[in-house]
């Protein structure tokens, strides 16, 4: 796509950050390789799915009403927001399983290079430490 003239390629759904992570990895280095520097995008599942098959988590046995005990949580989130970011990728965003909170997250650990944090921050701990609050 990128050879085609796309100026924003990656991933959107079917897998977990972490899956989608070390995809969007293997994609900068063919990238990188090719002298392509084409926008980086990356909307991946709020759901873990280390066990889904190729086409990603409608495989998985719990699929579509039993989702729930595969949440990642915020703090992970945050984890692949600063990844990702550092990995060249300036498009991020949540599918399928990602809650507000999520979108948050991502917002408040990438605050520095927006220059903010969302406006939603007053109401979580944007840190994610409860042990630096003081009552």
């Amino acid at each position: 796509m990128a050879k085609a003239g796309a100026p924003i390629i990656g991933i959107n759904c079917l897998f977990d950050p972490f899956i989608c992570l070390e995809t969007i990895r293997l994609m900068k280095e063919a990238l990188d390789a090719s002298g392509l520097k084409p926008f980086l995008m990356v909307q991946p599942l709020g759901f873990r799915t280390p066990d889904a098959s190729r086409f990603g988590w409608i495989t998985l046995p719990e699929f579509p009403f039993a989702m729930e005990p595969r949440q990642i949580t915020r703090w992970e989130v945050a984890q692949f927001a600063r990844d990702a970011y550092s990995l060249g990728v300036r498009v991020l965003g949540g599918c399928c399983g990602f809650e507000p909170y999520h979108i948050r997250a991502i917002a408040e650990e990438l605050a520095v290079e927006r220059g903010r944090l969302p406006e939603a921050s007053d109401k979580s701990d944007h840190d994610l430490s409860t042990t630096k609050k003081e009552d």
